[in-house]
């Protein structure tokens, strides 16, 4: 108890001193935005049993203690205000979600040329749930660090999921055009419009997927005197696209690619997380700030040689129903509206890849993939238009469903 009492005492000192400088300090119960972007409310530190209790975890980690003084709003009365995100409010410290496992039907699928012959979807009525396939926290979701348009070069070691899709025509000419993210060793999510045969253009195939890359131009890849390992490009054994995908815009823009082998994971190369629980999968995740990464079109060049992110907000989706129905496109409750923001957004090149919440669990920060870069207007970055993202937690049932050892 003395240990936990001195690590308490330290640790409101250091936060304390922090705040002197702080001219009018934050009232108790004002709005704030928590360090990974959630819009919360400014209250006392006891107040927020999540925050509280790792605070009074002896063995507080240097992860721990950057996020709690990241979270601090204000000081009055010689008391800490801590930035507290609505579930934190009674959510314990020490309790982790379980994820979900329900039994659904295994798809498998039918033939498609490419190289060394993938296949893509036809259903087949087996029964089987492979959930336990998929990695949790912290196999998944975590980095070493703490096409995109109006956005910043990432580190070299940044998003370590994220998968280039190498496209080949049949002169031989190759290029990279979509995206995805690792999901485990042996699969990548992406978009269904990425790998359906009537959605590529006539003479092209996907085939191959780029893993640990950053920069297009160079092998390895280098930044601040640190050299990454080579690149890893890896066949594709298979695609399962969504049964229900008829074509672009269409709500059900999910698929999964099979890689011919597994993957070692490293620093440069590792899967995120999926929103498994239950309340993670039903998550609208409104006014969220979220980061969506790739090499995508600029407004700089066609397509970014160097691994960009930018940050936007997710939006009522009232705001795009309204707006793309101008355009004939219906939207449904599996999708989200995202961005918007002059000069700020994903666009073309960056299809399929992840649209990444930042969750603390644990007191850990963990990525979850919450949405995949579904289309837009054709001019990126238009203020007002938001972009249209497949929401991953409607379609965990169908993932679990259609993974294979």
């Amino acid at each position: 108890m003395m240990e936990i009492r001195l690590n308490f005492y330290l640790f409101l000192t250091s936060l304390s001193t922090c705040l002197l400088h702080f001219a009018t300090a934050a009232k108790n119960g004002t709005p704030c935005v928590t360090p990974n972007r959630v819009s919360a409310t400014c209250i006392y530190l006891e107040e927020c049993r999540f925050l509280y209790e790792l605070v009074l975890d002896p063995n507080l980690s240097k992860n721990d203690r950057s996020y709690l003084r990241s979270s601090q709003c204000g000081y009055k009365n010689g008391t800490v205000l801590i930035c507290c995100a609505p579930d934190y409010i009674n959510l314990s410290a020490t309790t982790t979600p379980p994820p979900a496992h329900e039994d659904k039907p295994m798809i498998f699928p039918e033939s498609i040329v490419s190289k060394p012959s993938p296949t893509t979807v036809a259903s087949v009525n087996i029964k089987a749930n492979n959930s336990h396939l998929l990695p949790n926290f912290p196999q998944c979701g975590n980095m070493l660090d703490h096409r995109i348009y109006g956005g910043v070069e990432t580190e070299l070691d940044e998003f370590p999921w994220l998968a280039l899709f190498e496209y080949t025509n049949r002169n031989g000419v190759t290029g990279h055009y979509c995206g995805g993210a690792l999901i485990n060793d042996r699969y990548v999510l992406t978009a269904a419009h990425c790998v359906f045969d009537k959605d590529i253009p006539a003479g092209w195939r996907l085939t191959a997927i780029r893993l640990g890359e950053w920069d297009t131009r160079t092998d390895p890849d280098c930044s601040h005197d640190f050299c990454a390992p080579k690149y890893r490009n890896t066949y594709i054994e298979r695609f399962t696209t969504h049964p229900n995908y008829r074509k672009q815009n269409d709500p059900n823009d999910i698929a999964l690619v099979r890689l011919t082998e597994t993957v070692p994971y490293s620093d440069f190369v590792k899967p995120i997380c999926l929103p498994r629980t239950p309340t993670l999968r039903n998550e609208t995740f409104l006014n969220v700030v979220m980061d969506v990464a790739g090499w995508g079109k600029t407004e700089k060049t066609k397509n970014n040689p160097v691994k960009l992110k930018t940050a936007i907000k997710v939006k009522d989706m009232s705001v795009c129903v309204q707006k793309y129905s101008l355009l004939n496109i219906q939207l449904e409750e599996s999708q989200l509206c995202a961005g918007g923001e002059a000069g700020n957004d994903s666009c073309n090149g960056d299809s399929g890849g992840p649209l990444m919440y930042q969750d603390i669990v644990n007191g850990k920060p963990v990525y979850f993939v919450a949405g995949i870069v579904s289309f837009g207007p054709s001019i990126c970055g238009v203020s007002g238009w938001p972009a249209i993202y497949t929401r991953v937690g409607a379609f965990i049932d169908w993932i679990e469903s259609n993974i294979a050892p």
